[in-house]
C-alpha cells in the first residue's frame, strides 16, 4: 500500500474578520463523543483570526493517489461551489448530494491499475459519524466497520489522470469537520398541537451547514426551504413548496428574503407570517453560533421578487412559540412545600418566596411536581407516595380533592412534564402497564412508546415545550441508564365516531452515549439538552446535543453531589442569561439547592428563609 501525503498540499492563510470569533484550523480536532472543552476560540482569545485552505488545482503528471489526496483536500477547502475540487474530475458538472463520511482521521489511500488507461484508488478509515442529504447528523455506532470507497480514474486525451463518475457523498476527517460545519437549528411548524395563541408551535430541527463558505445565513434559509430532516419529517409541516428557493439580502438588520415558490405557491397572509416566522426564528436563534455582529437579524421581510413590496415581514417568533417563560424556578422545601426562586442578575442573591397555591389535599405531600411553561400557572403534583397526581394552579385558594391520575402501587407516578400545547406527561412505573401517561385538557389520553427495549423502564420524562419531541431517562435491563430522544406523533379525536386521541412516542434515538449513571436531565434549548452522569468517573451536570453531536457549551463547572438539574428552556430570547438551578448533596447529606449561569461557570447556593435546603428544582415545563 502507498499512503498519500494529502497535508503536503494544503496551503494556510490567516486571514482578518472583523468581529469574527473562528478557532484555528489543525489546532483542535472534533472529538467523537462527549462535549467539546472550551477553548480560545469559545473564550473570545483569538478575535480577528482565522486560518483558511486554499486548494491547489491538479498538476501535470500526478498519478491517481496524489490526485486523490489532492481532492480530498480541495474538499475541505473554503470554496462553496468546489471549483477547485472539479478540476480532478472527468466532468466537471458533479454535484455531491450533501451526505458526508466523517472519519476520525485523514484516510488510507492504497492504487491499483486497472485495463488501459483505468486505474481504481481506496480511500480507507474509522468512520466518526456522518451527515445524510439533510445534514442530520449521526455518530458511528460501536464495532463500525472498516470505510471502504473506490475511485475510478481514467486517463485524458492529454495522458492527465481524472476522476471518473466521483460518489455524491463527501468523504473528511473529524479535524476539517470541525473546522468546516457548524450546527444550525431549522424551525417548522409541528403538525399537530398549538401554542397558546393558537399556531402550531415551531419545532427545532438541527442540521450541520458549510459555515466558512461567504454567507452562512444564506446556506442556513435554502436548507429551511429545502425540508424537515427525514427523522422529524412526520410531525412537522415543511410550508415551503418543494424546490423552493431564497436568496437573502442581509446588509440591513432587517434581512430581505426573495422567494421563489413556483405559480401556485400560496402567499395568503397566514401562510406569509408562518413562513416568516420560520426564516426568522432560523436566523436568529437557529444560527447564534455562526453569526457575526454584522449579520445581526432584526426582522425577516419576504419578497416575491426584487422589484415588489414585501407580502409580509415580522420581528419574532409571534404566536409559533409555544411559551415565553420567565426566570422563575420551583422547588420543594424539606417539608415537601413548593416555594419559587428566581435568580438575579445584579449580584444580589435569588428571591425565595413560598407559592401560596394549595395544591394537593391536606395532609399530603408533594413528591414531584410539573408547572405549565405558558401563563396558566397549572401545577401538576405528584404525592410523595406516588400513588396520585393532583391538578391546581400556583394561586388556587382551595386545594383539588379528586387525583387527575392514579397509579395502582407506590411510586408508580413520577416525574410529570408540561408541554407548550397543555399536554402533561408522567412517568407510570406500574408493572404491565403503559410506561407514560398523558393528560389534554385534563382527560387521560392513551400512550403508546414505540421501540423501548425488553426489559427497560422510563425512569424521567422531559417533554420539549413544542409539544413534538420527547426526552426519556430508561433503565435499561442491566440496571444501566441511557437517554433516548423520541418524535411525538398526536391523533385528534373524533367526536362522531367516539375515537379517543392518541399519543405515540415514536422512533427513538439514543443520545449521550459518553455518559453513564444518569439521574436527571432537562431542555437546554432547540435541540440540546443537560445531564447529569459521569463522563469521566465523576459525577458532573454536562451538555448534550439531541443527535448527539457534540455540544458546542463547553464544560459546565463541576458540582459535588449533584443529583438533579434545570434550565430555562428553548424559548430563551438570544441574549438572555442562561440560567441552570441543581439539586446536590451537601456534607451532612442534605439537600441543598445550587444556581449559576450557564456561561458564569460558578455554583451558588440560594439562600432562601436563611436556607438553601431543598430539593426537585424545576423550570416551568
Amino acid at each position: 500500500m502507498k499512503r498519500s501525503e494529502p497535508s503536503r498540499r494544503r496551503r494556510l492563510r490567516a486571514v482578518a474578520l472583523s468581529g469574527a470569533v473562528l478557532g484555528l484550523a489543525g489546532c483542535a480536532t472534533m472529538p467523537s463523543s462527549g462535549p467539546a472543552a472550551l477553548g480560545p476560540a469559545a473564550s473570545g482569545n483569538t478575535q480577528n483570526t482565522r486560518v483558511e485552505l486554499i486548494p491547489v488545482p491538479p498538476a501535470d503528471g500526478e498519478a491517481p493517489d496524489q490526485l486523490l489526496a489532492g481532492f480530498l483536500d480541495a474538499l475541505g477547502s473554503d470554496q462553496a461551489d468546489y471549483r477547485t475540487a472539479r478540476m480532478y474530475l472527468s466532468d466537471p458538472s458533479w454535484q455531491p448530494s450533501g451526505a458526508v463520511e466523517v472519519l476520525d482521521s485523514t484516510p488510507g489511500l492504497s492504487s491499483t491499475s486497472g485495463p488501459g488507461k483505468t486505474a481504481t484508488v481506496t480511500a480507507t478509515g474509522t468512520v466518526a459519524a456522518s451527515l445524510d442529504q439533510h445534514g442530520s447528523y449521526t455518530p458511528a455506532p460501536p464495532n463500525t466497520p472498516l470505510f471502504r470507497q473506490d475511485y475510478h480514474f481514467k486517463q485524458d486525451s492529454r495522458g492527465q489522470w481524472r476522476i471518473v463518475d466521483p460518489p455524491s457523498v463527501l468523504l473528511t476527517s473529524q479535524r476539517d469537520f470541525q473546522r468546516i460545519y457548524a450546527s444550525v437549528n431549522k424551525y417548522y411548524p409541528a403538525v399537530s398541537g398549538h401554542t397558546g395563541k393558537g399556531a402550531s408551535p415551531l419545532v427545532a430541527d438541527p442540521v450541520y451547514i458549510r459555515a466558512r463558505v461567504d454567507n452562512p445565513l444564506q446556506t442556513a434559509a435554502q436548507q429551511l426551504l429545502n425540508g424537515p430532516s427525514t427523522w422529524l419529517q412526520p410531525v412537522v409541516s415543511p410550508v415551503f413548496p418543494g424546490n423552493s428557493k431564497v436568496e437573502l439580502d442581509t446588509s440591513t438588520p432587517q434581512v430581505k428574503a426573495y422567494l421563489s415558490l413556483g405559480p401556485d405557491a400560496d402567499w395568503s397572509p397566514g401562510v406569509c407570517r408562518t413562513m416568516a416566522a420560520q426564516l426568522f426564528t432560523t436566523l436568529t436563534q437557529g444560527t447564534t453560533n455562526i453569526q457575526t455582529s454584522s449579520s445581526t437579524v432584526a426582522s425577516v421581510a419576504l419578497y416575491r421578487d426584487k422589484n415588489s413590496s414585501p407580502v409580509c415581514s415580522t420581528g419574532s417568533e409571534a404566536e409559533f412559540n409555544p411559551v415565553r417563560v420567565g426566570t422563575t424556578a420551583y422547588f420543594l422545601s424539606p417539608e415537601h412545600q413548593m416555594e419559587s426562586v428566581t435568580p438575579s442578575g445584579a449580584g444580589a442573591g435569588p428571591a425565595v418566596e413560598d407559592v401560596p397555591g394549595k395544591l394537593v389535599p391536606t395532609g399530603v405531600g408533594i413528591g414531584s411536581f410539573a408547572v405549565t411553561p405558558g401563563s396558566g400557572s397549572q401545577v401538576a403534583s405528584v404525592s410523595d407516595d406516588g400513588r396520585a397526581l393532583y391538578l391546581s394552579t400556583l394561586q388556587a385558594t382551595t386545594a383539588p380533592t379528586t387525583p387527575a391520575l392514579r397509579g395502582n402501587t407506590q411510586g408508580a407516578l413520577s416525574s410529570p412534564s408540561w408541554d407548550g400545547t397543555g399536554t402533561l406527561w408522567v412517568v407510570d412505573g406500574d408493572p404491565g402497564g403503559a410506561p407514560l401517561r398523558a393528560l389534554v385538557g385534563g382527560t387521560p389520553v392513551p400512550v403508546t412508546v414505540a421501540g423501548l427495549a425488553d426489559g427497560a423502564s422510563i425512569q424521567q420524562v422531559r417533554v420539549a415545550p413544542d409539544g413534538a419531541r420527547i426526552a426519556l431517562l430508561v433503565r435499561n435491563a442491566d440496571a444501566s441508564t441511557s437517554v433516548w430522544i423520541g418524535r411525538v406523533r398526536r391523533t385528534d379525536g373524533d367526536d362522531s365516531t367516539h375515537k379517543a386521541p392518541t399519543l405515540t412516542v415514536e422512533a427513538l434515538r439514543q443520545t449521550a452515549t459518553s455518559i453513564s449513571s444518569v439521574s436527571s436531565l432537562s431542555w437546554q434549548d432547540g435541540d440540546g439538552l443537560v445531564v447529569v452522569g459521569q463522563q469521566t468517573g465523576t459525577t458532573s451536570v454536562v451538555p448534550v446535543e439531541m443527535d448527539d453531536s457534540p455540544s458546542s457549551l463547553g464544560t459546565i463547572q463541576a458540582l459535588s453531589g449533584v443529583t438533579d438539574v434545570t434550565t430555562l428552556p428553548v424559548t430563551t430570547l438570544p441574549g438572555d442569561p442562561l440560567w441552570l438551578f441543581a439539586t446536590a448533596k451537601n456534607t451532612d447529606d442534605q439537600n441543598e439547592i445550587f444556581v449559576s449561569q450557564l456561561t458564569a461557570f460558578r455554583w451558588l447556593p440560594i439562600t432562601g428563609n436563611s436556607s438553601s435546603r431543598g430539593s426537585g428544582v424545576r423550570f416551568p415545563g
